[in-house]
């Protein structure tokens, strides 16, 4: 009876643990999820975040296996896909495999910044990254308008992997520029959504205001439509940057730099954005607001002062 036993429960433990084995095993497909796994979580809370996020179907398997395994998992932002297994998420969990690293574009920020920003947090030289995004052959690639990628890269925290080539990065951000601002975008007054993004660029640049935005980007489209040259500062401070002389203030004789972006000595749009731009911007530009004004300009840096005329304009600007 004694051997019986001995030897039925050696079966049920063989049993138990192919039973483990084979669970612990098989592959699961995962559908794209991008998943934070803050520090300080225990394993069996890690094992729920993955649980409710479809990672895993069973948290106390994942659990189970991580006492067996030994170890703990790294803290980060992690992407899963593909057929994957509770050992293969755990492993990676493990080795901080694929950990994604937060990176924040934010509202007016130019190709200039953002390759400065991804120089600084380690992910690629800002060397790269300028002669790829300045490039048209690069943008035509990707079946985009414009001589650069400046304007399709939205304020947005991205989570990306510090091994990520260029041209992984640059999907990242149009992934957002594609479900979030593709859709809105649409034929205004004869303005095409190139044209659009330009102007909604300005905005940007010129105000932080939300009341603001569609007056100023009324004004903007009245200019054009009567030929009038825009004078926005933002335009010139893009084109020094360009030209790497740009040293933090604009001074007079700057207004008389060379460049197609010069809205000072040029007519019209300056060729392309001259940064990135919030969705609320771009709606405001699209939904703008007509008025009486034809001019503006900021005594604090904040709020903006309009005018019908020039002469109000000039009287404004003495007060």
């Amino acid at each position: 009876m004694i051997r019986y036993t001995a030897g039925f429960l050696f079966a049920l433990a063989a049993f138990g643990f192919i039973f483990l084995h084979t669970q612990i095993n098989m592959k699961k497909e995962i559908q794209p999820v991008e998943i934070s796994i803050p520090s300080g979580m225990t394993i069996s809370e890690i094992g729920k975040i993955l649980e409710k996020n479809r990672v895993i179907k069973s948290r106390f398997l994942f659990v189970l296996y991580s006492k067996i395994r030994g170890g703990f998992p790294k803290s980060g932002y992690y992407r899963f896909e593909g057929n994957l297994s509770i050992k293969d998420v755990w492993e990676k969990l493990y080795r901080g495999e694929e950990r994604l690293f937060r990176f924040t574009i934010i509202p007016g920020d130019d190709l200039i910044d953002i390759g400065e920003k991804l120089e600084k947090k380690g992910f690629l030289s800002k060397k790269t990254f300028y002669s790829y995004v300045f490039n048209k052959e690069n943008v035509e690639k990707f079946g985009l308008k414009g001589s650069s990628f400046e304007g399709y890269f939205p304020p947005e925290t991205y989570y990306l992997r510090k091994d990520a080539d260029i041209q992984q990065i640059i999907k990242s951000f149009l992934k957002i520029f594609n479900k979030r601002y593709q859709p809105v975008l649409k034929n205004t007054n004869g303005l095409s959504d190139y044209e659009i993004m330009i102007i909604s660029s300005l905005v940007e640049k010129e105000t932080s205001v939300p009341e603001e935005k569609p007056i100023i980007a009324g004004i903007i489209i009245k200019r054009l439509k009567k030929g009038m040259k825009l004078q926005i500062d933002p335009t010139v401070i893009y084109a020094l940057k360009l030209q790497g002389k740009w040293y933090g203030k604009l001074e007079k004789k700057d207004m008389k730099v060379d460049s197609p972006y010069n809205t000072y000595l040029n007519s019209g749009l300056p060729p392309t954005p001259i940064s990135s731009f919030s969705l609320q911007t771009l709606k405001s530009v699209i939904n703008y607001k007509e008025t009486d004004f034809l001019y503006f300009f900021s005594k604090d840096g904040k709020r903006h002062i309009f005018s019908r005329s020039y002469k109000e304009h000039l009287k404004n600007i003495k007060k």
